[in-house]
């Protein structure tokens, strides 16, 4: 065992004490509304009834290029259909982990008109000011336990949810979660299953799940639990896996190569998986327990140049127009869709909107119907 075990232990009835503080806005903390494959291009399945298209096609210019987490590939597909129906632009879809994605502006210096990612603290964190001047935060998700009909103790789980930790840590169970250093799933799963070390009280969850099977580090201080996740993840046992993105671990679900994976639910819901709900406390999910989540802190690219502290908050996906776009009006007027009529096609795809997105430094006028500006 590490030695922060017995820290951890006691640091639990603290957290769960203080899980029950609610916060109005846990975006800016203000006050405010509160939320409720690799590449492609723009043909997609249908986009669903409640959107409404037009032909005003306004420009031939194109493709619209777009960089964007994995869990959005869907339904940014569904938005380009009726992008595309509306204004005559192909649109090219380039999906990754959400960490690539804005290091492929940044360190690749690769070109896209619009980047939508998990985690909208990694346009601050990474893209402000040098590449963009704004973003827009504007939809949510939670993790959950991802699986099939053909997964090993299925039937046990639907039964008693609260065991998932015991049956991921059976000798003949496999699962799976993204790399942290290029996604914000795989750094929020292994949030979750540190924030499950604490809301129950057993530092083995963290321990047997996460820190025996990786070169992931943790420590402890006063309340809050550090966990150091170094540039090369390295993963040494065989019933763990790590890919790149979440999506990549749907086709080893199917496939029956792995019983559970750690998913955004709207991934769950759009690709027909089974999936299990998990304590509110530890799924990423509510603002009521902004204050607990962040009682766990990750720390992604460690050893590198681009080591990021990221405390666990609820999720919120961001989107902007980088300052390199070759089609930046093209990428507006794709966002501005996004706002409008873009909200009935993610909540038809299991992903809410925030109830008011919230716009951060220099929005452009287009979109201030849409969002509540909260400043730089």
């Amino acid at each position: 065992m590490k030695s922060y075990v017995l820290a951890l232990t006691l640091v639990a009835v603290v957290v769960i004490g203080a899980g029950a503080a609610a916060v109005i806005n846990y975006m800016s903390g203000r006050g405010g509304p509160v939320a409720p494959s690799n590449q492609s291009g723009a043909t997609c399945t249908t986009p669903p009834a409640s959107a409404t298209t037009s032909n005003t096609a306004v420009s031939t210019s194109g493709p619209l290029k777009i960089f964007c987490a994995g869990s959005l590939k869907i339904p940014f597909e569904h938005v380009a259909e009726v992008f595309k129906d509306k204004y005559g632009v192909e649109v090219y879809i380039e999906a990754s982990g959400s960490v690539m994605a804005v290091r492929k502006i940044t360190d690749l210096k690769k070109v896209c008109d619009v980047v939508g990612v998990a985690d909208y603290r990694l346009i601050p964190k990474f893209v402000v000011p040098k590449y963009a001047d704004w973003y827009v935060a504007f939809a949510s998700n939670e993790i959950v336990i991802a699986f099939t009909s053909k997964s090993k103790y299925s039937d046990e789980l639907l039964k008693n949810p609260d065991k998932w930790f015991e049956i991921l840590d059976r000798p003949d169970v496999r699962y799976g979660f993204s790399n942290p250093n290029k996604d914000p799933c795989g750094y929020r799963s292994v949030g979750v299953v540190a924030l499950a070390s604490l809301y129950y009280g057993n530092s083995s969850i963290l321990e047997d799940l996460i820190l025996k099977k990786t070169n992931i580090n943790a420590s402890i201080e006063g309340e809050v639990l550090h966990l150091y996740v170094p540039a090369v993840l390295k993963v040494s046992s065989g019933d763990l896996i790590v890919r790149p993105k979440e999506i990549d671990l749907v086709a080893l679900l199917e496939a029956g190569a792995l019983d559970y994976a750690f998913e955004y639910k709207s991934v769950a819901v759009q690709h027909g998986l089974k999936y299990v709900e998990l304590p509110k406390q530890i799924n990423l999910r509510d603002p009521d327990f902004r204050d607990l989540y962040s009682r766990v802190v990750l720390y992604i690219l460690v050893g590198s140049s681009k080591e990021k502290e990221i405390p666990m908050a609820p999720i919120v996906y961001g989107v902007t127009v980088p300052k390199n776009s070759e089609y930046p009006e093209l990428g507006l007027k794709f966002i501005e869709l996004l706002l409008s009529e873009g909200r009935n096609i993610f909540e038809s795809l299991g992903q809410p909107f925030l109830d008011k997105p919230l716009g951060y430094g220099n929005i452009p006028k287009e979109l201030l119907r849409y969002v509540g500006v909260e400043g730089g």
